[in-house]
């Protein structure tokens, strides 16, 4: 019975996460809140349902019996019987489809033990009535006496119910997984549920935030836990014609939903990476990330200032001109399916200072006569070093000789010659290399 007996009313929904942390309106960033509907609450936007259907027995529905936020950030639902014998429902439901593992959270000021016998106050429930092989709905609580017994005159208690559905093409009991426990008078209850892969665990308090009495805690766990798909979040009270109640003659009833939130994904594994290398411009940085979670995919980011290097996307990174004179962080990412995505950043690196210069001996090669021509032969210096030169007799600068060779003349017999390599490259120390002085030129 119970919550077993219909597709949830009330809030619904599919949803996972691996923190049992309470959630609270600060945790709220809603990264995809939705398409715009009728209004905007807690990082989310929502549809008031003004279309007819199930499950109010009489499939009438009005988008004015779900108020707006009010000044509190309080949404009001309220059933309504204008003729007194024509009862209306209220729904309203999340514009985003799929939420997926996370925690999920709401505070509602109602006592449902006193509600009316034909009335079904679903709070909270993920609908995916596109699911194979039939509609999947979590049910974070809902309550109701299901029209007060099988038949007239019976009186079947309010209970409410943690559960969901996994196959709503098989009856009660066994396309459903669900735990029906006691009502209290409490005039707040809160309620929490968190999703994993193979495993809700719901929880009801009587109080705010998870400050009072846990009321009942369920763990269901097992191959039948829904999976995220494109679960939408729905709350609604509506009246049921099933049992032996009187539903068309139901008097106005209302619950006050304080607040919502999700949290998604169960949390990684995430160390804070560090890094390794010289802060120098010319040198390689590398990013180490720690032991995440296994099956974790990592991506990397790297700051220059606190400002995201264009294409510096490796766990390596090799210091730029640009970067000298600043600090470097790195960001690691990690992804896996059904946890929350994360981001941790490393300390800064020292401040980045010019680089060195790979620079080489020179050598000079040719033949020391007159008229000979004399090549510096500069080695391998670091790559995109621009290299000068200047040839220099008996130890004093010649003038206008600043190409690689030098072609004798007989200014220079009977002096040595060596010669001056000079390297420059953006960021990095300019570097100076004297050749040896050859023998006497003859």
């Amino acid at each position: 019975m119970g919550l077993a007996l219909t597709v949830a009313v009330g809030l619904s929904m599919f949803a996972g996460i691996g923190s049992a942390q309470a959630a609270t309106k600060a945790a709220v960033v809603a990264e995809d809140p939705g398409p715009v509907g009728s209004f905007a609450w807690e990082g989310f936007n929502w549809q008031k349902r003004f279309w007819g259907g199930a499950p109010m027995y009489n499939g009438s529905w009005d988008a004015n019996n779900v108020s707006n936020p009010d000044a509190n950030g309080y949404v009001k639902l309220s059933i309504t019987n204008p003729t007194g014998s024509a009862p209306v429902g209220a729904e309203f439901q999340s514009t985003r489809e799929g939420f997926g593992y996370g925690t999920y959270s709401t505070t509602v000021e109602k006592d449902v033990s006193s509600l009316q016998k034909e009335v079904v106050w679903g709070c909270l429930f993920t609908y995916d009535p596109n699911a194979v092989p039939g509609y999947t709905e979590i049910d974070l609580c809902e309550a109701s006496a299901w029209g007060g017994g099988s038949a007239y005159g019976q009186n079947w208690p309010v209970t409410q119910g943690h559960g969901y559905w996994f196959d709503a093409t098989k009856p009660p009991g066994q396309g459903n997984n669900t735990i029906n426990f006691d009502t209290t008078n409490a005039p707040i209850l809160t309620h929490r549920m968190v999703w994993e892969p193979g495993k809700i665990t719901f929880e009801t308090f009587a109080g705010v935030n998870a400050s009072g009495t846990l009321l009942k805690r369920t763990v269901l766990q097992g191959s039948t836990v829904p999976v995220p798909a494109k679960e939408q979040i729905h709350f609604n009270l509506w009246v049921t014609g099933g049992g032996g109640g009187d539903a068309a003659h139901v008097a106005p009833e209302s619950v006050t939903i304080r607040d919502f939130s999700f949290v998604a994904g169960i949390p990684l594994t995430a160390p804070t990476p560090t890094i390794s290398g010289t802060a120098a411009v010319g040198s390689t940085l590398t990013a180490n990330a720690g032991t995440w979670t296994a099956g974790t995919s990592l991506a990397y980011q790297w700051y220059r200032n606190g400002a995201a290097i264009s294409g510096a996307t490796a766990s390596n990174y090799v210091l730029a001109a640009a970067d000298q004179g600043t600090k470097l962080t790195v960001r690691v990412t990690g992804t896996k399916s059904g946890y929350a995505t994360t981001t941790k950043e490393s300390a800064q690196t020292a401040t980045v200072v010019a680089g060195t210069l790979a620079a080489p001996t020179p050598t000079i090669s040719g033949t020391l006569t007159v008229g000979s021509t004399l090549t510096a032969n500069t080695g391998t210096w670091t790559t995109g070093t621009t290299l000068t030169y200047q040839w220099y007799r008996s130890g004093v600068a010649i003038t206008g000789a600043t190409a690689k060779t030098y072609t004798l003349v007989a200014a220079d017999q009977a002096d040595t010659m060596m010669v001056r390599v000079t390297g420059s490259k953006a960021g990095c120390t300019t570097v100076a290399k004297y050749s040896a002085s050859t023998a006497a030129v003859s």
